[in-house]
């Protein structure tokens, strides 16, 4: 599970070692070279990044809106709250129509 939280391509500067691959046609993900923490998710057309959460005490205070593949979660997983969850049909309907909510 990837938890995130949105900044602008311009708010964030890095400064150590970052390996970046292409996960899918619409996205990238980047970890740190050294201790292979996640670090983001980026969508390609648009450049918006996602941080990981875990990289903020407490996910910098923000609160769950998305949760998507829904469906594929496995069975011990059950995020609480009223959030958006979209399906994997949905999920890949939204990322590939050009209309990205820039939530992953």
């Amino acid at each position: 599970m990837f938890m995130s939280v949105p900044c602008g391509a311009d708010t964030i500067t890095v400064d150590g070692p970052v390996k970046v691959f292409r996960s899918s046609d619409w996205a990238e993900r980047a970890f740190c070279d050294t201790c292979g923490s996640a670090l983001w998710y980026m969508t390609v057309e648009d450049q918006h990044r996602n941080l990981a959460a875990g990289l903020f005490e407490n996910a910098a205070g923000n609160r769950l809106s998305h949760e998507f593949y829904s469906d594929r979660k496995p069975d011990g997983y059950a995020l609480a709250g009223d959030h958006k969850r979209l399906s994997e049909a949905q999920t890949i309907a939204l990322f590939t129509s050009g209309e990205e909510e820039h939530a992953p």
